[in-house]
């Protein structure tokens, strides 16, 4: 999979458990299987230069993807096979950035979130939509089903440019402290370790989906379960703060 600077991905792809402060972060996870096209039209390909990333469409003109995946993007709406001229393709600059103030990626990506203001809003239809943010600003319970979704490496070396995806589930807090110390509020871990085939890739800034509602974003991870996300409904009031300054009306 490309990746930018250090684009980090959720793993759930082997069955070991070792110190993870001696561990190297991976960006690559295998298995899943391709998406019914079209079936996720809230889903949103970053292109960064050479490299991409994955965000979600919260509004007609917001997408919601992960701090680290900042640059020069461009977003593609409406996309399945991404190496094709998809006749249900959007393709959307960005007029402005909004990094979360306290986006840290010292030792972790905290805060890793990151707004982008469409330069013109997307023409909703059957392969364009948008998704629900969490209603709740409370923490996910551990086994949680959810799912996640994106584009890149389907095993340790096969990229795919169609969209894959694949289901998962919260982990304790407790439990995915052991992998990664530090782990603040702000971050929520999900994965599959019973199962080392059921995992697809999930782009950086790609979104974890709880009953139909955005939870996360895609953030980092290391080559074994579980993949860590950007907890959304931590950042709710922030998130509908910035987007506020824009509209006159609440869009979300």
């Amino acid at each position: 999979m490309e990746h930018v600077n250090v684009i980090l991905v959720i793993f759930v792809s082997s069955i070991f458990i070792s110190t993870p402060r001696a561990e190297k972060l991976n960006h690559g996870i295998v298995g899943g299987h391709e998406a019914k096209p079209h079936s996720r039209p809230y889903i949103a390909y970053l292109k960064i230069d050479d490299v991409f990333c994955g965000g979600s469409l919260i509004a007609p003109d917001w997408v919601l993807s992960a701090a680290h995946c900042y640059g020069d993007i461009v977003v593609i709406l409406g996309a399945h096979d991404v190496s094709q001229p998809e006749e249900t393709q959007q393709i959307l600059a960005v007029e402005s950035y909004h990094m979360h103030p306290e986006y840290d990626a010292e030792s972790m990506p905290f805060n890793d979130v990151l707004l982008l203001k469409l330069s013109s809003q997307a023409e909703l239809n059957q392969y364009v939509q948008t998704i629900p943010l969490p209603s709740s600003t409370s923490d996910l319970l551990k086994d949680t089903p959810c799912s996640v979704a994106g584009w890149g490496l389907i095993d340790k070396s096969h990229e795919t440019n169609k969209l894959f995806e694949t289901n998962v589930t919260i982990v304790s807090r407790r439990l995915c402290n052991r992998y990664y110390p530090g782990l603040s509020d702000g971050m929520i871990c999900a994965g599959s370790p019973k199962r080392i085939t059921d995992s697809s890739q999930g782009d950086s800034g790609g979104p974890l989906v709880c009953h139909e509602a955005l939870e996360g974003i895609v953030s980092f991870g290391y080559d074994h379960p579980p993949g860590v996300y950007a907890r959304v409904g931590k950042y709710l009031e922030w998130i509908k703060q910035t987007i506020s300054k824009y509209e006159t009306t609440d869009t979300i």
